[in-house]
């Protein structure tokens, strides 16, 4: 709070001084600074004023992003690991899986895997860098993901999520989110594709390929898009197996919003070898399925649930065998959007964007991972243990 206070007086101060500058003559008699003053009272209002806002502003949103984002607590006889990986194609992915290392040599990974590269990345998919405002998201670039960097999974069976990232997402946007998951028992491999619609992605030369919509029709973005998820789902627990000497068990494919129709997509063609037991989605933006997928409302041939946000809700989205309205949440929520600034900000901010919903974003996270949890070991949507939690309210099942 010390330090706010002090950096709000800086800004006041400082738009003080100029308009002291530029309005107060009893400065012109200083000899010393009268060619300073006599410059600074040159320069129109309309540059001014503006500049000593946007000086306000930013020293205003540095000051309310000190000690955020917010992380989520986890059981404190849990540790979570973290891995950036590629699949043989290149494809990069994020790793967040159960520890219990004590090796005190481990250092936390960054909540950003590319830094600032990153932030920016993702600056420009909601217009900030275009307008000179990337420096909102910079701060998750020095943020710690709460998850140990390269620890060895110590668990020898754990079910697998293999997890496909929205329209402008990233395998970072969801650390939090990811690392509450992995806390219950699971891995999660956070999948970042190669179809243009990342907000930023490293290729395997080095080539930092940004959004593009363009890039690709929609139709050959969502067929990339799934066949990286049958790539992973392929592949993953063999390298798994040699990197950690751990064995996967049950495998499930999920996504959030235009990474729903990517895991239904991957699910509906994938071969009965690579024994997909579930499909966990989140927010499906079904009519980003360019007539590939079965209509809204629609059964999966594998168990599927469905969480919808309140806006979904309302649009009545129903998919799978069950359908899971989250009282309170947004679309944001099932990424970490309401954990990177104070809540009243994304709550502001979701009157234009659909960032955070009114119920607590961390409560939101830690049920969704209890019931993913619950469904990857059981794989039952009518069990109680995946749909009764207090947030949670039934909308459909089949």
């Amino acid at each position: 709070m010390y330090i706010i206070q002090k950096l709000s007086a800086l800004a006041v101060s400082s738009l003080l001084i100029i308009m002291s500058i530029k309005n107060c003559n009893a400065f012109a008699t200083t000899t010393l600074l009268s060619p300073i003053l006599d410059h600074a009272s040159s320069i129109p209002n309309t540059i001014t004023y503006p500049a000593a806002f946007y000086s306000m502003f930013r020293v205003g949103a540095k000051a309310s992003v000190i000690n955020q984002p917010r992380m989520g607590t986890i059981n404190e006889d849990t540790q979570v690991g973290s891995k950036v990986m590629r699949l043989p194609s290149g494809c990069r992915l994020r790793l967040f899986y159960p520890t219990n290392t004590t090796d005190t040599t481990y250092s936390y990974a960054p909540y950003t895997t590319d830094g600032k590269q990153t932030t920016k990345g993702m600056a420009g998919m909601v217009g900030f860098r275009q307008i000179g405002l990337s420096f909102l998201l910079e701060h998750l670039a020095d943020a710690s993901s709460g998850c140990i960097k390269d620890a060895p999974i110590q668990v020898h069976n754990l079910p697998l999520m293999i997890y496909s990232h929205g329209y402008g997402g990233n395998m970072d946007m969801a650390t939090y989110l990811f690392r509450t998951m992995a806390s219950k028992g699971m891995i999660v491999a956070a999948i970042e594709h190669t179809d243009g619609t990342a907000s930023s992605t490293v290729l395997e030369d080095g080539y930092e390929r940004l959004f593009n919509e363009y890039f690709m029709t929609g139709r050959q973005q969502l067929t990339r898009r799934a066949s990286e998820l049958l790539e992973a789902a392929e592949t993953l627990p063999d390298i798994i197996q040699k990197q950690f000497n751990t064995t996967i068990g049950t495998t499930m494919l999920g996504g959030h919003s235009y990474g729903a129709p990517s895991a239904v997509l991957a699910g509906n063609g994938a071969s009965e070898s690579l024994n997909i037991k579930g499909l966990i989605l989140h927010d499906p933006a079904l009519g980003m399925g360019y007539g590939m997928l079965p209509p809204n409302g629609a059964k999966s041939r594998i168990p599927t649930i469905s969480y919808v946000s309140d806006e979904y809700n309302k649009a009545k989205v129903r998919y799978g065998d069950s359908t899971i309205h989250i009282k309170g949440c947004f679309h944001g929520n099932f990424v970490d959007a309401p954990l990177w600034a104070p809540r009243i900000i994304m709550r502001s901010l979701s009157l234009i964007i659909p960032a955070c919903g009114p119920a607590d974003p961390i409560q939101i996270h830690d049920q969704l991972a209890e019931s993913a949890a619950s469904f990857l070991y059981c794989q039952d949507t009518t069990s109680t243990d995946v749909i009764s939690h207090d947030l949670f309210e039934l909308v459909h099942k089949q």
